[in-house]
């Protein structure tokens, strides 16, 4: 079943607090990683980048967000603006050592360099029905999104 989605508030580039709450009705691709990695993290932004263009007008029922786990190196202005090398609406958050520390601990994953390459997809109902690894071509991925986009939980 899927699992409830841990809080992710942050700040972005321009000091405004992003909160994943407020993105319901949305899917949420959530990614944690860093500016400096030099494989997974560009890999898993560009397959972002195929995966928002193959969805076409779908894509405004989408939000991306990339979240470092390295404070000490990634402000919030330095994580959004990598996220938007990849795509102007990408959005890139971090936050002091302590708010990223809360974050990954609370999401299962590792702060600072060492980084899962897991993607949290979060449905518009804010759970986490299912992620994926960096192996999942884009066209997968878009197919889950559409997915998620028109599934309703019951209960």
């Amino acid at each position: 079943p899927p699992k409830p989605t841990p809080a992710l508030r942050l700040a972005d580039a321009e000091g405004r607090p992003f909160d994943l709450a407020a993105e319901r009705g949305r899917v949420v691709l959530v990614f944690f990683g860093f500016t400096e990695c030099p494989d997974i993290c560009p890999v898993t932004l560009r397959r972002w980048a195929e995966v928002r263009s193959a969805l076409g007008a779908d894509t405004s029922r989408v939000r991306f967000v990339f979240v470092s786990v390295d404070p000490e190196h990634d402000t919030p202005a330095v994580a959004a603006a990598y996220a938007r090398k990849f795509h102007p609406s990408f959005v890139g958050l971090s936050g002091t050592p302590a708010e990223i520390g809360q974050v990954a601990l609370a999401w299962g994953v590792s702060k600072g360099r060492a980084h899962t390459t897991q993607v949290f997809a979060v449905n518009p109902e804010g759970l986490i029905p299912w992620g994926y690894g960096r192996a999942v071509e884009a066209a997968e991925i878009v197919r889950g999104i559409r997915i998620l986009s028109r599934a309703k939980t019951t209960g």
